[in-house]
């Protein structure tokens, strides 16, 4: 007789009062006789997604090719035995390194030249090279990197699937799949976010090491693959082209989603089980690093229309300038681009935009001079009454507002403290000295979720979003619904 355990794990954000440890919170014993019953309790259970691109720890390369390939420019070729790779530091490249195995004599030529190389894998063009080291002696070795598009394969080949992996994505508690290991037991986790339009579905999945390499990741920083994702195309093929327009769209809402610029990376074409290309190319992606964003821990309901308006909005060329602008701008913002005071001005940066695009371009609320004429304070005012945006001031900066009279209200204090650092008049400089950094901090927060608020709102989310002005710390405090 046989006993199988359901081991229920207890989400880190479950509580809202204290600091959790993962624990066990209850057992199920299930008796059996075969390991196929396992298969048959959670057979309406999804199997968790993976990418061939698995990291046991932050920051390590990515072994792309190992072998011969050949560096090509127009007479000359050059045949090498050696790795080629993606590396994640000084910054995101695709690098090459080998012992040269033909001829020698033109190799000071070749180094001595700044024109770019093809780089060959398998008799098929990989991307663009640039030399950067050469040592000559027994076994004579150059090095290098690409910085161009880098597809191992057959681009040309459209495909009926497209898996991939994405570092460096916040935690979210999505829906359940299951893992199962030869010997028949599995594991459930709370790990998927489906995001379907009508023309594709994205599935991404946690990585079952997610909690192990994240902890590392806060602890050295830089880089590792979390979720593991697969898109479809609910009608025909896709073709690399039409796959580059896709995920630059989704790199964008990923990176709302997540507060720090968040992209799919290692794309693999896939047509009967087969992989018939890798997209190898470097898209923007930040480091690791701890930031606040609007994005709740505990509920991804609302998700998925978020990302049906925002992909719908994408199809307009001038929608799809402001989509990249705004959240260029939040980003910015957020990660203390500039340390608190360049994050203020790009706050500002970001809600003009808005403010542009919605009450004078889309609303039409103001005509011709009149919109541009009115001061920034009421911008602000005009744009937050059209997104229904009411939050309650932060303390300090309230108290701040209370103390100066020509001062109504945290918008006002918001475009004070701007143009203090704008206009960098002696007396200006003055009154920003001071200004305590408290106050500072929660003009800051107090922008970042006016930004957020009204992106939101335009993108008719429904969800919860945490504000970052409620002061609430524990995971799941401080969530609200968007006020419509």
């Amino acid at each position: 007789m046989e006993f199988w355990e359901v081991w229920l794990v207890k989400s880190p954000y479950a509580s809202s009062s204290q600091p959790l440890a993962a624990s066990k919170i209850h057992t199920v014993r299930i008796d059996y006789n075969m390991n196929e019953k396992i298969s048959e309790i959670f057979k309406n259970t999804p199997d968790i997604i993976k990418t061939s691109y698995v990291m046991e720890h932050p920051n390590e390369p990515i072994l792309i090719h190992e072998g011969d390939f050949t560096l090509n420019q127009k007479e000359r070729s050059l045949t090498l035995t050696g790795r080629v790779y993606f590396d994640w530091f000084p910054q995101q490249d695709i690098k090459f390194e080998g012992v040269i195995i033909n001829s020698t004599d033109s190799i000071i030529n070749a180094f001595d030249s700044n024109e770019s190389y093809d780089l060959l894998i398998s008799g098929l063009s990989f991307g663009k090279a640039l030399l950067q080291n050469i040592s000559i002696g027994q076994n004579p070795n150059i090095s290098g990197s690409l910085h161009s598009e880098s597809v191992l394969g057959d681009k040309t080949i459209s495909v009926t699937k497209v898996n991939f992996a994405i570092p460096n994505l916040k935690d979210f508690l999505g829906s359940s799949v299951k893992s199962e290991n030869k010997e028949g037991s599995v594991q459930l986790s709370k790990s998927r976010l489906v995001f379907e339009n009508e023309d594709y579905l994205i599935i991404i999945d946690k990585s079952l090491t997610f909690k192990k390499l994240n902890e590392e990741l806060a602890h050295k920083g830089g880089y590792a693959i979390l979720y593991a994702g697969e898109l479809t195309k609910k009608n025909g093929s896709i073709s690399h082209d039409e796959l580059q327009e896709l995920i630059h769209c989704f790199s964008v809402f990923l990176t709302f989603l997540n507060g720090r610029r968040c992209a799919p990376l290692f794309l693999q074409g896939i047509h009967e089980n087969d992989v018939l290309w890798t997209d190898f190319t470097s898209y923007n992606v930040d480091q690791y690093k701890s930031i606040v964003s609007w994005s709740p821990k505990l509920s991804i309901g609302g998700f998925n229309e978020l990302w049906q308006v925002f992909s719908q909005l994408w199809k307009d060329p001038i929608d799809k300038d402001f989509l990249i602008s705004a959240v260029h701008w939040y980003v910015e913002s957020n990660n203390n681009s500039g340390y608190i005071e360049g994050s203020i001005i790009m706050s500002q940066v970001a809600l003009e935009l808005i403010y542009n695009w919605l009450v004078i371009e889309k609303k039409k609320l103001l005509i011709g001079k009149d919109g541009e004429n009115i001061s920034a304070s009421n911008k602000i005012r005009l744009l937050l009454s059209q997104v229904n945006c009411k939050t309650a001031v932060p303390e300090a900066l309230q108290t701040f507002v209370n103390d100066n009279r020509e001062i109504v209200d945290g918008i006002e204090a918001f475009v004070q403290i701007r143009n203090a650092i704008i206009h960098s008049q002696e007396e200006k400089r003055k009154k920003l000295t001071s200004i305590n950094n408290t106050i500072k901090y929660e003009a800051q927060q107090l922008s970042l979720h006016y930004i957020e608020y009204s992106i939101l709102s335009i993108l008719k989310y429904k969800g919860k979003y945490y504000n970052r002005c409620s002061g609430k710390l524990w995971s799941g405090e401080g969530e609200e619904k968007i006020r419509y």
